[in-house]
């Protein structure tokens, strides 16, 4: 990318905690999305980063994890030196972002207290199925809208009201179906099998065990190969399952974040 811009961003939380969450949504999405997560956490300096090229970020949309992957560390980086992202933090990426903070946690341009990875993992290439299918369809065709449904297991318990609000928050939150479809296909090409197990800091991932967008086995086997990491699967729950069960997923991160160094 020739040039390197600062990523818009929403702050929430204790601005003056010593500790700043730093969350990166999905495809299709904006940091909207995030923000019912990220208000989870009011007793710590919450950020919530438009990617490149996704709401209110300038920029082409990058072709490649590894891409977006570098504007968020340089915008990390000027943040500290604005005082805005203090020196302990915990990167939280859902979907395509949690590939990218695998990405940044590999790289180590950024200093991290720990990782969390959000129905996501090291390797989406293999465990995204229904992007293997969306491949067929022409860029043009594709409707953010059309997808929503497999935000849910098949036998997931999710009241239905909820789902109808997830169902909302997503299209409501979205970008333009043509960059959520590019975002589909980089979270697609993206494999870090062979350097994920160099990642040293604290890392706990969260996925529905009857997630249908990225298969469960994704984070399993990301667990396995990263020394010390943490996985809480949440039973029947699917692609949503941070929103359908966020006190759960909440309380988990909240630990997770204590036992950082």
């Amino acid at each position: 990318m020739s040039e390197t811009k600062q990523l818009a961003y929403s702050r929430t939380g204790n601005t003056g905690s010593d500790t700043t969450l730093v969350f990166l949504h999905g495809s299709t999405m904006t940091k909207e999305g995030m923000l019912p997560l990220a208000q989870q956490f009011g007793d710590y300096n919450c950020v919530t980063f438009d990617l490149t090229g996704h709401g209110e970020s300038d920029g082409e949309e990058p072709a490649e994890v590894w891409q977006f992957a570098e504007v968020v560390e340089a915008s990390l980086l000027q943040l500290q030196r604005e005082n805005v992202v203090t020196d302990r933090i915990i990167l939280s990426g859902y979907s395509m972002g949690g590939a990218i903070t695998c990405e940044i946690a590999y790289r180590k341009k950024v200093k991290l207290a720990g990782i969390v990875i959000l129905s996501s993992g090291a390797n989406l290439k293999d465990y995204t199925p229904m992007i293997d299918d969306l491949k067929k369809m022409p860029a043009e065709e594709f409707r953010t809208d059309d997808i929503l449904s497999y935000l849910f297991g098949e036998n997931t318990d999710t009241p239905q009201t909820d789902m109808e609000r997830i169902i909302r928050q997503f299209s409501q939150t979205r970008v333009a179906d043509v960059i959520g479809y590019g975002d589909l296909m980089a979270s697609n090409r993206y494999d870090h099998w062979a350097v994920c197990e160099e990642i040293a800091i604290p890392v706990l991932l969260v996925h529905g065990s009857d997630d249908r967008i990225v298969l469960p086995m994704a984070a399993v086997e990301t667990w396995r190969r990263i020394k010390g990491s943490e996985l809480l699967m949440i039973p029947y729950k699917g692609h949503g399952a941070i929103y359908e069960d966020i006190e759960l997923v909440r309380d988990k991160i909240l630990t997770f974040v204590k036992q950082c160094n």
